[in-house]
């Protein structure tokens, strides 16, 4: 039960996400709805996670 209720929050999680973030786009940019968009946003995403993940780790451990 507790898993069917985080994947419904998590769904209605990231349509609100989406719809927020198509609703204050500007003019000029693409909405969200767009897969080529959200694509390039997921891709820039994980590779910000990826850097502070290499930052958080190599702080921890030290250079090597």
């Amino acid at each position: 039960m507790r898993f069917l209720l985080g994947l419904v929050v998590g769904i209605v999680l990231t349509l609100v996400a989406v719809y927020f973030l198509d609703r204050n786009a500007q003019d000029t940019q693409k909405h969200v709805v767009n897969w080529d968009v959200l694509g390039e946003q997921v891709s820039t995403l994980t590779k910000d996670a990826q850097k502070a993940w290499a930052d958080l780790t190599r702080e921890i451990t030290g250079p090597q």
